[in-house]
Formats: C-alpha cells, structure tokens, sequence
C-alpha cells in the first residue's frame, strides 16, 4: 500500500513539475505581441529579440515583421486608467549583472570629433532575452495620442529583468564617413537647447511637431520661461538655422554659433550652401 501511495504522489510530482505554473511568464515574440496585442495585455511574458536605445525612445524591435514596442514606465494612458479604476501592480526591473552588462553595451554610442555624442548611433548591436510586463492601450484612447502629436505608445513593455546578452560590435566608420544629409531631430532639439538656455531661461521644456506642407523643418514649441517672448520655432533642416515663428528672424547665440558650425560640418555642409539664407515658412521675403 506504501509503495502505490508513493509511486501515486511521484506520478503526480511529475506531472505537476511539467505544467507551467500559473505565474510563469508567457513565451512569445514580438511578431505575435503585434498581430495580437489583446491576447497578451497585462500579462508578463518573455521574449527574446533586439533591444535598441535611440533620441527619446527605446524599446525592442523585430525588423522581419516591423514590429516596435516601446520601453517604458508612465505614459499619460496610466492616468487615465486609473481614473476608471485600472491600476497594475509595478515591476521593478532587476539591476543585476546580466542588466548592468546590458546597459553598458545599449548605452554606448558613437562621438562625434567634435565632441557631441550621438544618442542615435549605437556602437553595439544588443539581443536580450527579457521578462517584463506588456501594456497594450486599446484604440478608445487614440484619441489622446493625435492631441499628444503621435508621441504616446500605443504599446509598453514594462522591463523586469534580462539575460543571455549578446552584443554585437557595429563599425564607428560608418557614421563618420563624410556625406551630406540633413539634421537629425536629436541635432536640432539640442540646438533649440543650447538657444533657449543661452538666453538664461530656467524651468522650460520643447515639444517637437511637424507642419505638413514643410518637410524639411522641425518645429517647436517652448514650455515654459522664454524671456524673448517666442513660443514657436523653426530649425531648417538643410542649414541648421533656427527661426522664430513671431519674428520671421534667425536667431543666434553664442554657444548655438559653435553648435551650428559642429553640426553643419557633421552633415558636410558645403561653404556654398551654408551661404544660402532660406526663410522661414510663412514669412514674406
């Protein structure tokens, strides 16, 4: 009687040990996180796939379906949730050595000899396996996002913890071959920056927009202290010059002059075009 007892509770051991338990992560892709994002919202999951660290934004990507999830912790959607009742329980992600080893590597960028550094170039290719909690905001609150100006992610993932770490080196040369090409948005937000702080302005944020109609301008809006009274600026895109909406003037500082130059050497802008003095959309010539 001892021994069926026994080979009865082994049995169901075994059975157990190989059923998954009710809070182990759920094994997807990001592929499938995509197509059906219903399916996996508010759960943790586990994914394996490339992690990338760019300007404002971070998140895993899976280039065989174009499938781009956001890494992150609040977005405006949270508040909104809450006011309806939903609430989720946080995760902290787990800082151990797998995760500072995958920091090292996705932080580490390309300088430019000027000195900047460019958030937009990695120096390492990164793939992670990742645990962590997926969000997905359903298309009642689209909404919101077009009034954010398309900035707000339609899908999160809540980072727990990594492991296996691969990373890949990625040639410097090939950002610093010599080619002319536009300024990037990290480029022109950083010489908005560099304008506005000049002018001894505190406690002030931008928010970058486009305008249909001018492709090759980023627009901004100051938010906040700006002691010159403009709210709105231009920054061409072929020039580096910054224009303010109000005035229909370039602006200049000194710190943005050496920044300007940098930057219009970086997209190899020739002596030529840097002559050139375009205006500003909306202003009369």
């Amino acid at each position: 009687m001892r021994r069926s007892v026994v080979a009865l509770l082994t049995v169901l051991s075994g059975t157990l040990i190989g059923q998954p338990k009710a809070n182990d992560p759920i094994k997807t892709s990001l592929c499938e996180l995509s197509r059906e994002p219903q399916r996996f919202s508010g759960k943790v999951i586990e994914i394996r796939s490339e992690f990338v660290s760019r300007f404002e934004w971070e998140g895993f990507v899976d280039e065989t379906c174009s499938a781009k999830i956001q890494v992150g912790a609040h977005v405006v959607f949270d508040d909104f949730r809450a006011q309806d009742g939903q609430t989720h329980l946080p995760l902290h992600t787990k800082q151990d050595r797998n995760y500072l080893a995958f920091r090292k590597y996705a932080d580490k960028k390309f300088k430019w000899p000027d000195g900047g550094r460019c958030q937009d170039c990695p120096l390492y290719r990164v793939v992670v396996t990742a645990e962590g909690r997926f969000d997905y905001f359903a298309g009642g609150m689209v909404g919101v996002e077009a009034i954010s100006g398309g900035h707000l992610p339609l899908l999160r993932f809540v980072l727990q913890s990594v492991w296996d770490v691969s990373a890949t080196p990625i040639d410097p040369s090939v950002y610093s071959i010599k080619k002319r090409r536009d300024v990037t948005l990290e480029e022109a937000h950083e010489m908005m920056t560099r304008f506005i702080q000049d002018r001894r302005s505190s406690g002030f944020s931008l928010e970058p927009y486009q305008v249909e109609g001018y492709p090759g301008v980023q627009f901004f809006q100051v938010l906040g202290d700006d002691p010159i009274g403009e709210i709105h600026y231009g920054v061409d895109l072929k020039t580096a010059e910054i224009w303010g909406e109000a005035s229909c003037q370039t602006m200049t500082s000194p710190s943005l002059k050496k920044l300007q130059n940098a930057i219009r050497t970086r997209i190899s802008l020739t002596e030529e075009f840097r002559r050139v003095r375009p205006r500003m959309p909306g202003c009369a010539p």
